[in-house]
This record gives C-alpha cells, structure tokens and sequence, in this order.
C-alpha cells in the first residue's frame, strides 16, 4: 500500500535525498542555474518579474474601504431569514405561475405522492 507518488512516505525519502543524498549536487546545480536566469531576466530589464521598491512604508499597510473606517457604527445585520428561491422558481414567478407546482398525483392510500421515490431500490434484481 501507499506506493503512488503522493504518498507521504515516498514524498519525504525523495525531499531527503533532494537534499542530503545522492541527488543534493544535482539539485544545487538546477537552482544555481535557475537563480542566475532570473538575475539576468531582472537585469535586461523585464518589469513583470522585478520586485517594485517604495520607500513609502505606508504602501505595506492595506487600504480600507470609506464605509469600512468608521468603526464605530454597527454593520446592519443582513437577514437569512425566509425564501431561498431558486433560479426556477423566480422564472415561474415572472410568467405568473406559482413558485413551486401543484402536486396533482396520490399514492394508493390517497395522500400525496413523494416526489422521490424513497423506499424502492434503484436496482432490478
């Protein structure tokens, strides 16, 4: 069991060898020479990789909405409570049809009829 390659077991031997193991020079070597192709992307120029540097330490802090500074006013309380109409039902609204249809069909006791079908297996056997 757990031989896939998202196994913790098998992540963590491969993350040991990465670093101390047989593969450790292989692995310096591949960011060493990944470190010096994105110096030199940054050096020719290209602005989508270059960190911007302010001096403003302002720029560190986040910026907060107008409504958001005045602390001292409570939220207004957003109400979960009643319909949850779905998209259906407000489209039958709009024609002038009731929300949710009529049910019209009985079971063999009179009453009205499930909409599932609960107690009956999914399976012929």
């Amino acid at each position: 069991m757990a031989k896939s390659t998202r196994s913790k077991v098998k992540r963590s031997f491969r993350a040991k060898k990465r670093d101390e193991g047989v593969y450790a020079a292989t692995e310096a070597a591949r960011l060493q020479r990944l470190n010096s192709k994105l110096m030199a992307k940054i050096d020719h120029g290209d602005e989508e990789l270059a960190e911007p540097v302010d001096d403003d330490t302002a720029q560190d802090t986040m910026e907060l909405d107008d409504s958001a500074k005045s602390s001292t006013t409570k939220p207004s309380r957003v109400s979960t409570h009643g319909s949850r109409n779905s998209r259906r039902e407000e489209w039958r609204k709009s024609k002038g049809m009731t929300p949710v249809p009529k049910l019209t069909r009985v079971n063999r006791q009179g009453l009205p009829a499930a909409r599932r079908r609960s107690g009956r297996p999914s399976r012929r056997r």
